[in-house]
């Protein structure tokens, strides 16, 4: 029997021993406790049992196979609809690759872009492969997977081998304020650039409960106000393979709309966001948290600030290793339109993240339709926002091609406007000041101010933090550098246009 001392890590990477000899069982996106619940025969049968959610699992499964070189046979369980979407698939096609196709010197996994840890040796990764055998059991329910595994007796193939731990190859960053970022964006994929661009170029690396190193920056919210989830603006020059990997697919994402729509728990896990939404467990049993108190708060009310609704069951989730990602919803209305305000603990911005932004502007898009407001924003903020290590290479390019590599656009569109005003810049000579006047977006004069130098009114504006965008602030200090210069030279100064000297 296998014992904690025989694992790789296993306060990080949970797992669960049984009494067999040979055999290692491994559920897709179900959760192993539930599965040991419904099958207790598993614990006689199989040595270790644990779950495989994304491409980083791939390599915690080599380190304990490499471990305990008398498990000879892995069984693969994927039966559910999330084992059975692009996300959930991901981890299992690097498994599958690897068996079939072998991995390189440079630990990439043949025919795929994954990489295991650099410090796992691919030749003991060769012999794992060519003596342990792989066996897909996804098509089968529970009682008929558990009825094929075979538990013979066999010798271990090597002697047990310990990888050094993984460490992290921390990559250059930007300084920066580390907590607290605010992007935005007109559709779901704009928002969600600028939060990769942001994390890539500022974000910590450093460990994971999982192991796997990841990039993260703290308290990241970011607002898309104009997407339609039912004509969602995906990228259509990205590569299929980037688009699977992120979930930018709408057919990817009309699988991923009923895990926030719909009550009914999916099979092989304990909970969904929409179960746990519509489906609340209370001790008078499931509460409905989007009709029976979203919905009806602000039917009494449209000014309600009790909307909330959350996924958290203290009683349920406070020693679970799988608490609800997405913590907590919000709606709050203003001037007719009604946003939707997202919190989540713990955010995979590469892998989730553009898939729980479509199904929470599908969830908003239900609730304006039933309470009769216009369609607002939603607001996401993601506590921790963060990249695996497996995700940084793709995270890179895609930076370089959105951000870096790409030219910037030299001539004004309105939908770029500053949604706090305008200003305007005028030079009065004959008193030698500068004045500003805020003008609002609907063209109506809001503050005016007037200094003795384009100094004095930067520190101003800074003061009093007039400017919401940074590309604003710096045509507005362009222009105020040349107000100052038309000011000394005694020039005409005409905002927007050039000094003649």
């Amino acid at each position: 029997m296998i014992t904690a001392q025989q694992l790789y890590q296993p306060d990080k990477f949970k797992v669960y021993l049984g009494e067999g000899l040979n055999i290692g069982f491994c559920t897709v996106w179900n959760e192993p406790q539930a599965t040991l619940k419904q099958a207790p025969e598993l614990n006689q049968k199989c040595a270790i049992l644990g779950t495989l959610y994304g491409r980083q699992g791939v390599s915690i499964i080599i380190r304990n196979l490499a471990l305990n070189p008398q498990i000879r046979h892995l069984y693969i369980w994927g039966n559910g609809p999330l084992s059975n979407t692009k996300f959930g698939k991901t981890g299992t096609e690097v498994l599958f690759a690897l068996w079939k196709n072998g991995v390189a010197n440079d630990n990439i996994v043949n025919d795929t872009n994954f990489k295991l840890e650099k410090e796992i040796d691919p030749a003991v990764v060769q012999k794992i492969i060519t003596q342990v055998e792989l066996v897909d059991l996804s098509e089968k329910s529970l009682t008929e997977a558990v009825a094929l595994i075979d538990n013979k007796t066999s010798e271990p193939y090597m002697e047990s081998v310990r990888f050094p731990d993984a460490i992290p190859e921390a990559p250059e960053k930007f300084p920066s304020e580390t907590i607290g970022w605010m992007v935005r964006g007109p559709s779901i994929i704009d928002a969600w650039l600028k939060v990769v661009q942001r994390i890539m170029f500022y974000g910590t690396v450093k460990g994971t409960q999982y192991g796997m190193p990841q990039r993260e920056l703290i308290n990241v919210t970011w607002v898309v106000s104009e997407e339609d989830p039912d004509s969602p603006r995906l990228p259509q020059d990205w590569p299929q393979e980037l688009r699977d990997l992120t979930g930018a697919d709408e057919n990817a994402l009309k699988e991923y709309f009923p895990i926030i729509l719909s009550p009914e728990a999916q099979p092989g896990t304990s909970y969904t966001y929409g179960n746990r939404l519509k489906s609340f467990p209370t001790k008078n049993g499931p509460l409905d948290q989007i009709k029976d108190v979203i919905i009806k708060q602000l039917k009494n009310s449209p000014d309600a600030r009790r909307t909330v609704a959350t996924t958290m069951a203290p009683e349920l989730d406070w020693n679970s290793s799988e608490p609800p990602c997405l913590t907590q919803i919000q709606c709050l209305q203003s001037d007719g339109s009604l946003h939707l305000l997202a919190t989540f603990r713990s955010h995979d911005i590469f892998k989730a993240a553009i898939a729980n932004a479509f199904g929470l502007r599908k969830l908003q898009q239900e609730l304006v339709a039933e309470l009769g407001f216009q369609m607002g924003s939603l607001a996401i903020t993601s506590q921790s926002a963060h990249i695996y290590e497996a995700d940084f290479a793709h995270a890179r390019k895609i930076t370089a091609c959105a951000f870096m590599e790409r030219e910037p656009n030299l001539v004004f569109q309105a939908e770029n406007a500053d949604p706090r005003g305008n200003l305007i810049i005028l030079v009065k000579p004959e008193t030698k000041i500068i004045e500003i006047i805020l003008m609002g977006p609907d063209g109506g004069e809001l503050w005016k101010y007037a200094g003795a130098s384009s100094r004095h009114i930067q520190a101003k504006l800074g003061q009093l933090d007039l400017i919401s965008k940074t590309d604003h602030a710096l045509d507005i200090g362009m222009e105020l550098q040349k107000a100052q210069i038309a000011l000394d030279k005694n020039l005409v100064y005409t905002q927007d246009r050039p000094l003649k000297f």
